[in-house]
């Protein structure tokens, strides 16, 4: 408890092996993603589709396609200069500009999906009217901090982004 913090030597530092693994993160995270907001079983093996027009991120995901493929449960990972995905496919943008999507032919029900989302985002728009309905009422604005009144209109936003992407998706699945 008492012996100073170490000190960070720069010259230890590579950020080109940062960028690597943030690349790495970011494609495993979003793709965990994907399958949970899809409701895809956890043991089930899916393709995971990358394109990606920067060479040194098709090379990297290349040269680590065994990791990837194993901490994403993927049976298949392609990785393109261009995403050449189905329409019916859960897709998402990496960092660096890079897509990844998930085809969903056989992996869930189309049709309970759909309303799955259409129910999620009926919940978000009577969220978003209750919402709205505070932000018009001038009372609850001049009242209220300002902060709770930043959080509110931040949520709205965050609602907004939401309701895109569940719409977009549920179009996808048409």
């Amino acid at each position: 408890m008492l012996t100073a913090f170490p000190d960070a030597r720069k010259e230890l530092i590579d950020d080109a092996a940062e960028w690597q693994m943030k690349m790495i993160i970011d494609l495993v995270s979003r793709v965990r993603n994907l399958r949970s907001e899809m409701n895809i079983k956890p043991g089930e093996r899916i393709t995971v589709l990358v394109g990606a027009a920067d060479t040194h991120i098709r090379d990297l995901f290349s040269a680590t396609r065994d990791q990837i493929t194993r901490l994403v449960r993927a049976s298949e990972l392609s990785i393109t200069a261009e995403l050449n995905a189905p329409k019916a496919s859960a897709r998402a943008v990496l960092a660096g500009g890079a897509e990844v999507a998930i085809p969903l032919e056989g992996l869930i029900d189309f049709a309970q999906e759909r309303v799955r989302l259409l129910r999620e985002l009926e919940k978000l728009q009577a969220e978003a009217a209750k919402i709205e309905a505070q932000l018009t009422n001038p009372n609850f604005v001049q009242r209220a901090p300002a902060e709770k009144v930043n959080e509110l209109r931040t949520r709205i936003a965050d609602i907004s982004q939401r309701s895109e992407q569940l719409r977009q998706t549920v179009e996808n699945l048409q």
